[in-house]
């Protein structure tokens, strides 16, 4: 027993003139001249010997301790002259800080508050003497944050200690509860990614409660620990099923992507303008495209819409120059006909018609109409007959009209044709009638005049019609 105690006493005097080496060296470092970089590595390892020393009598701690950290704000005084390290110090350590009271925050859930404790010593250990100062207005909040947590697991330890029991079964209950609504989270029915994700979320959360309480000393610690496993182990299976099968699917829908892009591109290529029922339907596939990799979705609609935006663009572009074109038009068919009826003249009139269609443009029905009236009215004062005048209108006419407008003119032409045929039809049906009856010859000669009548208007529609082929 002397043996052992004398042999601690020895270490205990080796580990204080460990400490007080490393004093001297950082008395050393601080007055070398050494690039900042060299330095911050040699006090880093300086400051990692000095918390795997051991203890040191304790009549001697306090004063090598005030002395170690005298010297540790003296090296940061003297580096925090370069303002550059400083900025990015001063960032580190606030972020190294934050970490730890993050760490030891969590070791309140601890269901062992003995384990508890001691992990939290580490932590402490690294707090004091691994981390270096951070800005003013940020130090005093922080080891405010940080000694209350250190509270607060201290007090729980204390009171842990006086009633083991109650905590014991306060965090089998705990345990229980945590079980249970992970297994409520597990059989929720989940249709899409989105839900999944929800799932997943809540389920890790409530699971990684159950681990920070930790091991309890307690008969149903072990059963239900191994509900935990079996429960975890079902719920990982089932989520890598659905995502397994949500692989298989982002395949195939980035495959459809792909082949509408493709598409798009074909049509982008040919000389021939695209339509824009073509474009919007393939717009309308394109959207209905669900569930493809956010990255993946991102580049593709990138370059659909940038082709489809090109497309529409060559639309637009044809469609302005269109109109242009067809004002351009319009003035000039307006400045003909304007002429023509100015300057009517017999000789000159088949000239200017030609000009009219020759223009790329399409007269309106109204101002066709209106041409034809002052024409008739024009060739009727130089003498010709009704039905010259009727030919020459419609010569006129036909070549002024569009494709549209002659077919219409067409049809109503054969219509009227075979209107005739059948009233001359039915005509000669009543003249095998008046035959037969032996009828007065007047009614006789009335249905033969009436006859000649259609047939002469039948040579007029005809002649008409061939003005439209």
């Amino acid at each position: 027993m002397v043996n052992k105690k004398r042999r601690i006493f020895i270490d205990f005097k080796e580990n204080f003139q460990k400490k007080t080496r490393l004093i001297e060296d950082l008395k050393i470092l601080i007055s070398n001249d050494l690039k900042l970089e060299e330095k911050e590595n040699i006090f880093k390892n300086i400051r990692r010997k000095w918390i795997n020393i051991g203890k040191v009598p304790s009549h001697l701690a306090f004063n090598l301790n005030n002395s170690y950290n005298h010297q540790v704000k003296l090296y940061y005084d003297l580096v925090y002259l370069n303002s550059d390290f400083k900025e990015k110090d001063l960032e580190k350590n606030l972020f190294e800080k934050k970490e730890l009271i993050l760490k030891i925050k969590k070791l309140n859930n601890y269901g062992n508050k003995i384990k508890s404790y001691k992990d939290s010593l580490k932590i402490i250990k690294r707090w004091n003497f691994l981390t270096g100062p951070t800005r003013q207005n940020f130090e005093e909040k922080l080891n405010e944050e940080f000694d209350q947590y250190v509270k607060q697991i201290k007090d729980s330890k204390k009171e842990y200690l006086s009633n083991r029991e109650k905590y014991t079964n306060r965090f089998i209950g705990d345990k229980k509860s945590l079980l249970y609504e992970m297994e409520s989270i597990f059989k929720q029915n989940c249709d899409g990614k989105a839900s999944w994700i929800k799932k997943i979320n809540s389920f890790e959360s409530s699971k990684q409660k159950f681990i920070d309480i930790g091991p309890i000393d307690h008969d149903e610690n072990e059963e239900l620990w191994v509900k935990f496993k079996k429960i975890n182990k079902n719920f990982l299976q089932e989520k890598n099923s659905f995502f397994k099968n949500l692989k298989k699917e982002y395949s195939n829908n980035i495959s459809k992507q792909i082949e509408l892009i493709d598409n798009l591109k074909k049509i982008h290529k040919k000389d021939k303008l695209p339509k824009h029922a073509d474009l919007q339907e393939l717009k309308k596939n394109f959207i209905s495209v669900e569930n493809v990799p956010y990255k993946k979705n991102k580049e593709n609609r990138k370059v659909f819409f940038d082709l489809l935006t090109d497309c529409y663009e060559k639309i637009g572009h044809n469609i302005s120059n269109k109109k242009m074109i067809e004002k351009k038009n319009s003035e000039k068919l307006e400045g003909i006909i304007n002429e023509i009826k100015q300057n009517f003249s017999k000789q000159d009139i088949e000239d200017e018609i030609q000009k009219l269609s020759d223009i790329d443009v399409s007269i309106p029905i109204k101002q066709l109409n209106e041409l034809s009236v002052f024409l008739s009215k024009k060739f009727k004062d130089v003498g010709h007959d009704q039905s010259d005048i009727e030919t020459n209108i419609l010569k006129i006419k036909s070549s002024l009209m569009s494709d549209k407008e002659k077919s219409l003119a067409k049809m109503k032409i054969k219509k009227k044709i075979d209107e005739i045929k059948k009233q001359i039809g039915q005509l000669e049906n009543n003249l095998t009638f008046i035959k037969s009856e032996k009828s007065d010859n007047s009614i006789f000669d009335s249905v033969h005049n009436q006859i000649e009548e259609f047939n002469k208007d039948l040579i007029l529609q005809k002649k008409k019609l061939s003005l439209f082929i």
